[in-house]
């Protein structure tokens, strides 16, 4: 390890220009400071996938990401990130490039940070595994499974944790989660809405009327009716009982509000409008750890087993070090996340949608539409994709929960042009048809305070505040006398109780200055479509027969949401599936 008297110096590295140290990390370490391989790793040398002593050596030196975050008097750090489990090695590697996460989604990042040793090369989205042929595959199946598991869960997101955790409970003793991104969490993490449920305490302890069966009716209705009845039925049974679950583990989710497409007040998250996805994940992960569920990272699943009668028994994965791989199986989750972040594959069923940006983790590339129908699994409403229409920066999901708690939309003139509550993919709609296919998502400090997510988001540069029409014409260059006459017209319709443009039931409060403003334009965000799957979570064959062993949960099915997804809609998916899944495969394997 460092010693004391290089500490200084190593610290200074992470902002000296790699032209003066090499081209690597390493190289840096080894040349300039004079370590050696055992400084960050074992003797003899062994890297697990997960890179944990190579993690730990990184903090015996430089500190915790907390500890470096504390120490930055920047109001942005790329140490501090709201993704679950970051690793040093998540974003800085000792021998390759180097990848700054953060410049997934925040393009601020790109403009005032450089990771060092980048070269100034474009940083990719996140590790790209090598390619493999069929004769490095062949040859990891013949030589048979190196571990033998009950439970492999495919993908540590919402569904995967749910699957994991409801698998333990209900007795299953041997379940480990493989995951490829270097930090779990997958879109789960991202989640800023809530979660959709009806008829739960939180909304019996606010009054808010609500019923299973409109939720149920809702859905139906956003999906445009090709949503398949029992996994809608399913879904909307089986939410509030979610949301108990996750309470009884230690979530938040005792505030409750409205979104596009619902008719009541049923998007729990937690109290003062934090992000409902962080919290949920780490609810999950937390349970997992104290049942005893084991997390591979950096673990890539590339194929599944099946023996002579079809059933599935195993997994080939690859590794970020242990290479290609067979674990066996008794049961298979699939909850792998769906494909948004595939341009080249959502641009194949949706032309319309090519060059769109997307809100989803890095990860979600569509794997499971890969290897799955190798072993004969069925796809439903697979063309079915949507955009989220109001993504900052074209990335960066800003809730439908902001437009539930006040906030409105405006074009580049400063008019507004649509119902802010609508469906989804109508709101996405009314923003295309604009001059620039972009709008200004507008809100008063009423809605900052009923939206802490928000607030979150000042520090990134991309939200104007303006204490009147001409500041806020100044930093948007929406017309100042247009703005005015929408803010007055739609503060009228507020006091009247009804909105006689565009017919919005929910206009929560008037607008007051200061006003804010960030520019939003719609981005993929949901595939609808993915494997075919019954209300037991089974995967099925194109002649809907269940393939024995494998099941799937999450976005990476289709069927629950048809044509459309509703907010709120995806998390309870997640838990609902994955916690039926989880039962599912405990009670295969006894």
């Amino acid at each position: 390890m460092l010693n004391a008297k290089l500490l200084p110096l190593a610290m200074s590295a992470f902002f000296i220009s790699v032209s003066s140290y090499g081209q690597t990390l390493s190289d840096f370490h080894v040349k300039e400071l004079g370590n050696n391989c055992q400084s960050c790793h074992t003797k003899p040398i062994k890297v697990a996938d997960a890179e944990q002593h190579e993690n730990e050596a990184c903090e015996s030196c430089h500190g915790t990401l907390t500890e470096l975050a504390t120490k930055s008097k920047a109001k942005l750090t790329p140490h501090h990130s709201h993704l679950i489990d970051l690793s040093c090695t998540s974003c800085h590697s000792g021998h390759n490039q180097p990848i700054l996460v953060c410049q997934t989604c925040h393009d601020t990042f790109k403009t005032e940070f450089k990771i060092p040793f980048a070269n100034d090369k474009l940083v990719a989205d996140s590790y790209q595994f090598s390619s493999v042929t069929q004769g490095m595959i062949d040859k990891a199946l013949a030589l048979g499974p190196i571990e033998q598991h009950q439970v492999i869960v495919i993908g540590a997101g919402a569904a995967g944790h749910a699957a994991a955790v409801s698998a333990r409970q209900h007795g299953a003793k041997d379940v480990i989660i493989l995951e490829k991104q270097p930090y779990i969490g997958g879109n789960g993490m991202l989640a800023a809405g809530g979660m959709a449920a009806a008829e739960t305490m939180t909304q019996a302890f606010r009054e808010y009327p609500d019923s299973k069966a409109l939720w149920y009716k809702d859905t139906m209705k956003g999906g445009h009716d090709i949503n398949n009845p029992d996994l809608v039925r399913t879904l909307t049974e089986n939410g509030s009982a979610g949301i108990d679950w996750l309470q009884a583990m230690g979530a938040d989710l005792s505030s409750a509000s409205s979104a596009g497409g619902h008719s009541a007040e049923r998007l729990h998250r937690p109290d003062g409008g934090a992000k409902s996805g962080p919290e949920i994940i780490n609810t999950l992960k937390n349970a997992a750890k104290k049942l005893g569920v084991e997390t591979r990272t950096n673990s890539k699943v590339i194929r599944l087993v099946q023996d002579k009668q079809g059933s599935v028994t195993g997994v080939v994965v690859q590794g970020k070090h242990s290479k290609l791989h067979v674990l066996g199986a008794k049961t298979v989750i699939i909850a792998s996340g769906g494909f948004a972040r595939n341009n080249e594959l959502v641009a194949k069923y949706r032309p319309d949608l090519k060059g769109i940006d997307a809100t989803n983790n890095p990860g979600n590339v569509g794997d499971a539409l890969t290897f799955a129908p190798k072993v004969g699994a069925a796809t439903v409403d697979i063309k079915e994709i949507q955009a989220f229409p109001t993504a900052a920066a074209g990335k960066m999901v800003i809730s439908g929960t902001a437009r539930g708690a006040g906030a409105i939309m405006l074009n580049r003139h400063g008019d507004r042009f649509c119902d802010e509550m609508g469906p989804r993919d109508k709101v996405s709609e009314c923003i295309w048809a604009q001059d620039g296919k972009d709008a200004w998502l507008v809100f008063d400090e009423t809605v900052l305070d009923r939206l802490g997510q928000l607030r979150g988001m000042l520090d990134l540069g991309i939200i104007f505040k303006g204490n009147s029409a001409d500041e806020i014409a100044k930093s948007t260059e929406m017309n100042a006398k247009v703005f005015s006459q929408a803010i007055k017209r739609y503060n009228d319709f507020k006091a009247k109780g009804n909105d006689s443009d565009f017919g919005r039931k929910n206009m929560a409060d008037d607008l007051q200055f200061p006003i804010y403003a960030v520019k939003v334009k719609p981005a993929v965000h949901h595939t609808m479509g993915g494997l075919k799957i019954n209300s037991k979570t089974q995967v099925l064959n194109e002649n809907g027969l269940p393939i024995v062993g494998l099941f799937a949960a999450g976005e990476v099915t289709g069927g629950v949401h048809g044509g459309n997804r509703l907010a709120g809609n995806a998390i309870a998916d997640t838990i609902v599936f994955g916690r039926i899944a989880g039962e599912q495969v405990a009670e295969a394997i006894k």
